[in-house]
């Protein structure tokens, strides 16, 4: 009879809330309101429990509040809009393995009614930062900062909505002027026509917004600009700390390594971003960190193409295959490289598959009585991955044996047979072959016929795309490059034995962790940023020197140790060198105090490398091309480039800059502290 086959139960996607969050339009930053949610169920736990992070996650059950969500706008902001806030938070959830509860609050004051009861234990909500408020509930990190502008038609009477912040403002800013009332829920649209049909002359708005009611209106004018820049966060309780700093924890990774918005994109689109999205898996073959770069066959056999044609590449990791599929169909990336082979099921979905690279057998592998005929499966469990090839080459198999699709990797499900966990699995030759090269415990036994060939994949009528990546597989195709990376990762013991020494597999990145942790925390940055600079910067060599003199792990200038109460001798110290640069690094971020945390800390990078002055002259200059001068990627690195044509440098204050130099810092450190923050979601999902 056909074998049988076990099934678990698939766990939710950890891309879904991101594709949605990233394909859901962005909305007006704004302290609205709403009309409570019928769909919303009634909070299983008690109200008045007031339980901080341990006991929250002992009980799995996390309570949100939030405004009405049953009319999105679709408005422009910056930060995070109100729809999308939503599905961040359950992304929240999902990483820590808790159910979300909703509940709904008509207004503001009942959001934070809601925390103060017990009734809720975080406000999803836009939620400006006031002293107010800051008496009554504890705010998480930013999730932007914002500035309020003065609009309308003239200084005269005012109209904001109650129980906002910018009642506050008004009473700061203007308070005598004469007011009048403003009824239900706030909407830049209804405001702008309050003010067009004569109900009050001004307004006070979030910036973008009000950037929109100006633009949309030939009545409506920017009046002024309030000068401090209002902080817009979530909320907690005050006597819960450790799940503010849980949230702390994760809007602060958010703002630094979410994905690109998801976009299905053609070749031409692709071309014109500069930049190749990659949806590969962890593994000793697709992609993996080693010490702090990437590696993989591949992934290098993808940057090989992405260099060839002059893009970046960005990696998107999954944490399994149907997430590469999902991937592709909703945009969150361009093309899977990850050892596919092209099946039925992956065809039924639109996809299409390249001409192929590598031609393998898939191979029976055990820890104990090998496979060495198809007969030898009888009374045993085959063990592979969900939603993999390897399934569909089961199901055509007939015998007396049982089949598990399983949610973990190949890679893991060998180190499982290894350790007589699992019977017997089936998987690529090449993989069977690396893995066996250094676990003796491993047996490879049958190889079945025919060969198999992998290729990579792109979405639905990305024809344009396939006919690049046919192109450069056909020219390089067992080539001078191509043999070299082949022999790199399967013929050559030595290079495989390195790279197997030092690739991230635990939760240690480099051997100067423990030192770096505390200087992190200390200056409030994520140590696995720092851990990410410190590669750059030496290559986790204390004995590194500059040309220019720059000492240490995190290549601390003379001068800048001394500013810093530092001895210069002893930055060769892991401890003092890494002490010094978390400290500078601190220094150069304060230089930067009106810009959202996540756009503070590329420029403080930038700072870092370059010197704030230099940061600040491609500030002014992105804004006279037109560019944003608060946002880093795309806009001041580009103005950052041109500060090395004499053109540019001439009339910048403190004059020429590597520019190149500076945004490739920035970049490689981004594109290393995203492959590590990927590696620490995934040692966190398979401890659950």
């Amino acid at each position: 009879m056909l074998a049988m086959l076990k099934m678990k139960t698939p766990r939710p996607s950890a891309a879904t809330a991101a594709v949605i969050l990233a394909l859901l339009g962005p909305a007006v930053l704004s302290s609205g309101c709403g009309t409570p949610d019928p769909a919303v169920a009634p909070s299983e736990v008690p109200a008045g429990t007031v339980d901080d992070w341990p006991a929250i996650r002992e009980r799995g059950v996390i309570r949100f509040v939030r405004h009405g969500f049953e009319a999105f706008e679709t408005l422009p902001s910056q930060g995070l809009s109100k729809e999308r806030y939503h599905f961040l938070a359950d992304g929240f959830a999902e990483r820590y393995g808790l159910r979300a509860e909703w509940i709904v609050s008509p207004d503001v004051d009942g959001l934070l009614v809601a925390l103060e009861e017990g009734r809720a234990d975080v406000a999803v909500a836009t939620l400006t930062v006031t002293e107010t408020r800051e008496e009554r509930v504890a705010f998480t990190v930013p999730l932007t900062i914002s500035r309020e502008w003065v609009i309308g038609r003239g200084e005269g009477v005012f109209g904001v909505p109650a129980g906002t912040s910018y009642e506050e403002s008004l009473a700061a800013h203007y308070p005598d002027a004469p007011r009048a009332p403003v009824a239900g829920v706030f909407d830049p649209l209804n405001i702008r026509a309050l003010i067009e049909d004569g109900a009050f002359d001004a307004t006070i708005m979030d910036e973008a917004a009000a950037r929109v009611v100006v633009r949309t209106s030939s009545e409506i004018r920017k009046l002024a600009e309030l000068p401090y820049p209002q902080r817009i966060a979530w909320a907690v309780r005050r006597g819960n700390p450790e799940l503010r700093e849980a949230l702390d924890d994760f809007l602060t990774e958010h703002h630094t390594v979410a994905d690109e918005p998801a976009e299905i994109r053609d070749w031409e689109a692709i071309r014109a971003s500069g930049q190749l999205r990659l949806l590969t898996i962890s593994s000793p073959v697709t992609h993996y960190l080693w010490r702090g770069e990437r590696l993989g066959f591949e992934y290098e056999l993808v940057q090989q193409f992405a260099a060839s044609r002059g893009l970046d590449l960005a990696v998107i990791v999954a944490r399994d295959h149907p997430e590469l599929v999902e991937g592709l169909l909703t945009g969150r990336g361009d093309l899977v490289a990850a050892g596919w082979v092209e099946t039925p099921a992956r065809a039924a979905e639109g996809l299409l598959f390249t001409r192929h690279y590598l031609e393998i057998q898939e191979t029976f592998v055990t820890a104990g009585e090998p496979v060495t005929h198809l007969s030898d499966l009888a009374g045993r469990t085959v063990t592979v991955p969900e939603a993999t090839s390897y399934l569909a080459t089961l199901g055509r198999i007939e015998g007396d044996f049982e089949v598990e699709a399983s949610e973990l990797s190949s890679h893991n499900i060998l180190e499982g047979v290894a350790e007589g966990e699992v019977d017997v699995t089936l998987v690529d030759s090449h993989r069977a072959e690396l893995a066996a090269t250094f676990e003796p415990r491993l047996t490879l036994g049958l190889a079945l016929e025919p060969t198999m060939p992998l290729v990579w994949a792109v979405g639905p009528l990305r024809a344009d795309l396939k006919r690049e990546l046919d192109a450069f597989l056909d020219a390089g195709y067992r080539g001078l490059e191509f043999n070299s990376l082949y022999n790199k990762y399967f013929v050559n013991r030595r290079r495989q034995a390195r790279q197997r020494e030092h690739r991230v597999t635990g939760d240690e990145l480099s051997r100067y962790d423990a030192l770096i942790k505390p200087a992190a925390e200390a200056e409030d940055f994520d140590w696995r940023l720092i851990v990410a600079q410190v590669y750059q910067e030496s290559g986790f060599d204390p004995d590194t020197v500059s040309f220019a003199g720059a000492r240490g792990l995190m290549q601390v200038m003379p001068r800048t140790a001394e500013e810093l109460g530092v001895d210069p001798v002893r930055l060769a110290e892991p401890e003092v060198g890494i002490d010094a640069g978390v400290r500078y690094l601190a220094w150069v971020r304060e230089r930067f105090p009106d810009l959202p945390p996540g756009e503070q800390l590329w420029f403080a990078l930038a700072g870092y490398n370059a010197g704030p002055g230099h940061v600040r002259d491609g500030r002014r200059l992105a804004r006279q091309l037109g560019l944003d001068g608060s946002l880093w990627f795309g806009h001041v690195e580009e103005a950052m480039n041109r500060l090395s044509d004499p053109q540019y440098a001439s009339r910048a204050a403190y004059g020429y800059v590597r520019g190149s130099e500076v945004t490739r810092y920035v970049r490689e450190i981004r594109d290393r502290y995203r492959g590590y923050v990927d590696h620490f979601v995934q040692l966190d999902e398979a401890d659950r």
